[in-house]
């Protein structure tokens, strides 16, 4: 059965980010939390939920904010006879991902690893192999790059000349002038965190959280590096939502890997509920 109020059960744990504001999302979030918002009639975090239940997932903590209560009810509504336990904690309306993260750390037990993520992703990739190159590397925080579709024309320069132009080409190394050594990825936003790791940083005097973290983890050569293969599509705007309903919606042959995705959650939600 699922339980809401929360209690120590085997399983995976993983910690979704769903409190914030939505506010690019303009008048989309005006009454309605961007986790709910549909992709081909499902929320989005009803993706996010089922992508990591399959995969043995059974303890989620929701730092819950702007309108959590609709997100409430509505995970409570969906796991309710399922097994699995979900941990809520209001974090608040306008606050920052460090002071959320903080303040539910408590229902994650020590020494435990746990998966971070947003909420407004669909995604669906070996987040296993994931977890088991984390643990094989000793690392506190393992995180994931992904291939991204520059939305600007690709230029291809030999010396000073333009020898090829593209559009819509997957970008899978970036160079910079701030890096001196090695090549940039584009970091996905799901990552395995070690809960220990959270004692690197001072939650009391804390800038950006990513950039804290992640740093002091590097200092501490405890950072790994796992290259997402799979659904990974962030939906940022209302373009974003429009663009993935349309291409789910266009696919006449229902054949494309996010059908394909719609399809075995469906069924397993008709299996486990």
């Amino acid at each position: 059965m699922g339980n809401c109020d929360g209690s120590l059960n085997e399983g995976k744990w993983a910690l979704m980010l769903c409190g914030g504001l939505g506010s690019r999302m303009g008048s989309l979030t005006k009454d309605m939390p961007k986790p709910l918002l549909l992709v081909h009639g499902r929320p989005i975090i009803w993706y996010s939920f089922w992508s990591l239940y399959q995969k043995g997932f059974r303890n989620f903590v929701l730092p819950i904010g702007y309108l959590g209560h609709m997100v409430k009810d509505y995970i409570c509504e969906m796991s309710q006879n399922i097994n699995c336990n979900v941990y809520f904690l209001d974090t608040g309306t306008d606050t920052p991902i460090a002071s959320r993260i903080q303040q539910v750390s408590h229902f994650i037990p020590d020494g435990q690893d746990f998966f971070l993520l947003n909420t407004d992703t669909v995604f669906n990739f070996d987040v296993v192999s994931m977890y088991h190159h984390h643990v094989e590397r000793e690392a506190l925080v393992t995180l994931s790059s992904v291939e991204v579709i520059s939305p600007w024309g690709i230029l291809t320069v030999d010396g000073d000349d333009i020898v090829a132009f593209d559009r819509d080409r997957k970008v899978q190394r970036l160079v910079s002038s701030h890096i001196s050594k090695g090549y940039g990825v584009v970091n996905s936003g799901l990552a395995w965190i070690n809960k220990s790791a959270l004692n690197l940083i001072n939650f009391d005097d804390i800038g950006d959280f990513e950039t804290d973290l992640f740093g002091a983890v590097i200092k501490e050569g405890r950072m790994s590096h796992f290259a997402l293969n799979g659904i990974w599509i962030p939906i940022d705007t209302p373009k974003d939502l429009a663009a993935i309903n349309y291409a789910i919606e266009a696919d006449e042959n229902h054949e494309s890997p996010m059908n394909n995705l719609l399809t075995s959650y469906q069924h397993l939600e008709d299996v486990y509920t």
